[in-house]
């Protein structure tokens, strides 16, 4: 263009109002301001018949179905054209922190909100203020029938585009057009600013670019004052064409000229906030597990007679899909704002969990319970009676189903208590009447009732029958596995560590297999990271050290045949920490359980494992994927699992003469010494979405303490009123996955969902039934080619909907089994690709998209 003031060009101008729902505020004030920009943009509508107002949240038209009459007067703007839906989503919301389920649901929630409250969906995918993307989104956005994307955060110096009007491309290859805009607020005396702003924004060789212009974060919309400015310049001479318009229509046009490619995620902005309130995390994740767990459970006890939840399941879903919004995830809202997430969230969980549990009671109703074809006269009884001598069962002994939600068989240890079972003699039973192995567990009740650990083994998303009897303990044979420990040594047939008694950390990981020491450093340490910034937490590195957790009190908590484990007691400032970290004889899984008792003020606490690895690289997991990201030292956003990946550097600080006679490992350790050796490690955990890796050390982020919605410490001074984030007491589980090799081939995205989807049980009584004692209903193979997401009965109808993606970046060819259906199925996947599968009652299987139609 000539100038780029020219009359040539246009600008196109869509009235809007950014809603935050919760931030400054709470709920019900949020709502209170969406009448009230709702009613003001209707009134500008009717004086202005070529203003269009865009608005997005699906869930912030729902909170006005209480006002008819203002809901007519939005669908009749929306039937003229005056009123656009953009987002297609429930919500706003962050999309780091969701599981890419979670993404999928926003859409097929808000999208069907749309279609039948207005007749009509959203075509633009809007997201101005979420606080960066991962590049998965473009694919998701195309199976939610978006076809742009409009979006504000990251700014050009936190990344750099090709133009601010692009084709992003996923990791998959699917391309959405996408702008990047100037601002999403205005002032609301005048648009000359955002004008001046967006002539400089616009890419040069646009003829035409896209403005929103309205107040916004509580509402307001476009004021009078702000259109008679607009009119103003409309007619003056030194202004480009302007006209207001439609987002949609913007892009349509756009759509037909060329434009750059941009290929990657589309971060970072506000890095902090990956691990700002803890708690709303944590919540988030078990809510999203829940949620799963009881539609698949759900979904097959309904071929057994149980009606599927699906009134009770959409509202959990909306609970948790609103308190997904990106001022609410993020940890960056006031504190009366999260009583009610807590609230909204908790009874999303507690459906969830009730739910899952009638169906998998359903399911154990139609299963011979019996440990033979004996008739059982008693569903409880009394098998020994008297003073600490009492032991009551269910008819048969204690019948246990133990359920695997995934579709890949499991095998791991699991923990069931007993009431009114007062003798520590005990027998565990397989589905055949077997003996397995057990031991007893620390109980939250204690004595008389018994906690029993002991391994499960179940089918592909299944059950396998178990039974507690009153005859004497199995114990391990003489092939059996090692598993030793003392307090300050713990070895099993994979791995032997050792704790260094001055700090509490971890002295040595020692993969036997190959004769090589992983850690380069003291691993599993709480490290305390001065961390000055606000609950947004700008800037990219987090690594100014204050401290490390010590003062250690050390316990062997457990060891029995099943597994062994420490309890570390540490101390640093005002704040306490408990770390267990578990082993076990028949599992190469290594389990640490932290409880934090923080009272820390701007400070931040990290999990760190320096590991023996040289020229590492980072991988992390995303919505429906991963990214690979330099191990500079960064916080990255992770979801279920962080790896890093290099090559074993060495024995870092133990020579080979220090672990002579601590195994036979001789030569072969010796040979590979003197290879270079790919190997990684996994990093696994249950609520956690900040990480960092700085060579081979990776550190994985647990707590922040800013003061909640407040500003940087050297702002301004403490009022009375502000309070600091995660004060208080703290729960996360984490896991190590070690590896040989590229990640991709160590199951590691199947062990992360297995580590946030755990086994789960009911107690039965003992009786007939029609179904066997270990069924699978549902599998894929091979099973570690893809990841399912979701199984759950469709929208509409009583088909079943199986969604799956590809894990790795590699194609991939599985086959889909669900014996109730009749389904036996080959499925394609591309690299990246994400498949829904709608499966019919006579198996019949076609591919749907995000929406559950046909393409």
């Amino acid at each position: 263009m000539n100038s780029k003031r020219s009359k040539a060009v246009t600008f196109t101008l869509a009235g809007h109002a950014h809603l935050d729902p919760v931030w400054l505020w709470d709920r019900q004030e949020g709502c209170e301001a969406v009448k009230a920009t709702f009613r003001s943009a209707l009134d500008r509508i009717r004086e202005n018949p070529d203003l269009v107002f865009v608005h997005s949240s699906a869930a912030q038209y729902q909170w006005m179905e209480v006002h008819p009459d203002l809901m007519a007067e939005i669908r009749s703007a929306v039937a003229s054209g005056q009123w656009e839906l953009v987002g297609g989503w429930w919500v706003e919301p962050d999309v780091n922190i969701p599981s890419g389920e979670s993404l999928a649901r926003q859409g097929l929630y808000g999208q069907r909100y749309f279609q039948r409250t207005f007749g009509r969906r959203a075509r633009v995918a809007f997201l101005p203020d979420s606080f960066g993307h991962p590049p998965t989104l473009p694919q998701i956005f195309r199976l939610q029938g978006l076809e742009y994307f409009v979006f504000w955060r990251p700014h050009p110096h936190e990344v750099e585009l090709p133009s601010n009007l692009f084709w992003w491309q996923g990791p998959d290859g699917t391309r959405i057009l996408s702008a990047r805009i100037e601002t999403y607020n205005s002032n609301p005396n005048q648009v000359v600013d955002s004008l001046n702003a967006a002539i400089d924004w616009r890419p040069p060789d646009a003829p035409e670019w896209l403005v929103v212009f309205g107040v916004g974060n509580h509402g307001g919309g476009p004021t009078k004052k702000a259109i008679a400015n607009l009119r103003e310049l409309m007619a003056a001479p030194d202004w480009p064409t302007l006209q207001m318009g439609r987002i949609d229509g913007f892009f349509d046009r756009a759509a037909a000229r060329e434009h750059p490619v941009y290929a990657g995620p589309l971060q970072y902005t506000f890095r902090g906030c990956y691990t700002s309130h803890a708690g709303v995390k944590r919540w988030n994740r078990e809510a999203e597990s829940a949620l799963a767990a009881a539609e698949k459970w759900s979904t097959v006890a309904a071929r057994f007679g149980l009606a599927y939840p699906e009134e009770a399941l959409g509202r959990a879903w909306q609970h948790l899909l609103f308190n997904q919004f990106h001022d609410i995830l993020a940890g960056t809202s006031i504190p009366r704002a999260y009583a009610d997430v807590q609230r909204e969230i908790g009874e999303a969980t507690g459906t969830a969990r009730r739910a899952a549990h009638a169906a998998m009671q359903a399911i154990a109703h139609h299963i011979d319970t019996r440990s033979g074809d004996h008739p059982v006269e008693e569903a409880m009884r009394r098998v020994r009676t008297g003073p600490g001598n009492a032991v009551a069962d269910l008819g048969d002994g204690v019948p246990v189903v133990v359920f695997n939600p995934s579709p890949w068989p499991r095998r791991e240890v699991i923990d069931v208590e007993l009431n009114d079972w007062h003798i520590d003699e005990l027998q565990v039973q397989d589905d055949q009447n077997r003996p397995v192995v057990h031991q007893f567990a620390e109980g939250e009740a204690g004595p008389p009732r018994k906690r029993v650990a002991f391994l499960a083994d179940v089918p592909p998303m299944g059950y396998r029958l178990y039974r507690i009897v009153d005859r004497p303990a199995a114990l391990p044979g003489p092939d059996a596995l090692p598993l030793t420990a003392d307090e300050r040594v713990m070895e099993n047939a994979w791995w032997r560590l050792e704790l260094e008694p001055r700090t509490g950390a971890l002295r040595s990981l020692r993969d036997k297999r190959l004769g090589r020491e992983l850690l380069a450093g003291a691993g599993a340490q709480l490290l305390v990271v001065d961390d000055p910034t606000n609950a947004w937490g700008k800037g990219a590195h987090f690594r100014h050290l204050a401290g490390a957790f010590g003062e250690p009190e050390i316990q062997l908590i457990e060891h029995g045949p099943v597994r062994a484990t420490w309890r570390i007691t540490l101390r640093w400032g005002r704040s306490t920490a408990r770390q267990e970290i578990t082993l076990y004889r028949e599992s190469p899984a290594i389990h640490g359980r932290l409880e934090v008792d923080w009272h820390e003020e701007y400070r931040f606490l990290k999990l760190a494992f320096p590991f023996a690895l040289e020229e590492a690289r980072m991988t992390c997991s995303v919505p429906f994927g991963f990214v690979e990201r330099p191990a500079a030292g960064q916080e990255e956003p992770i979801q279920q699992w962080v790896d890093v990946t290099g090559f074993l550097a060495g024995e870092g600080k133990t020579t080979e003469a220090n672990w002579a006679g601590q195994g036979d490992e001789g030569g072969a350790a010796g040979d590979r010494a003197a290879r270079r050796i790919t190997y990684g490690v996994a990093l696994l955990n249950d609520g956690k979405h900040g990480a960092d890796a700085l060579g081979g050390e990776l550190r994985l982020s647990i707590l922040r303490s800013p003061i909640h919605g407040g500003g940087d410490r050297d702002a301004r001074p403490l009022r009375h009123a502000d309070r600091h984030l995660d004060q208080g007491l703290h729960e996360c589980r984490w896991a190590l996955l070690p590896h040989e090799g590229d990640w991709r081939d160590a199951a590691v995205v199947q062990a992360a969902q297995d580590f946030n989807e755990p086994l789960s049980f009911v107690r039965e009584y003992a009786h007939p039934g029609a179904l066997p004692k270990v069924q699978s209903f549902v599998s894929v193979d091979p099973p570690h080619a893809a990841a399912v997401t979701a199984l759950k009965r469709a929208e509409e109808g009583d088909d079943w909907i199986l969604r799956l993606y590809e894990p790795c970046g590699r194609p991939a060819r599985v086959r889909v089994r669900i014996p109730l259906l009749g389904a036996d199925v080959p499925v394609e996947l591309g690299p990246c690709q994400i498949k829904t599968l709608r499966v019919g009652p006579d198996g019949g299987v076609r591919e749907v998209n995000l929406l559950e139609e046909l393409f």
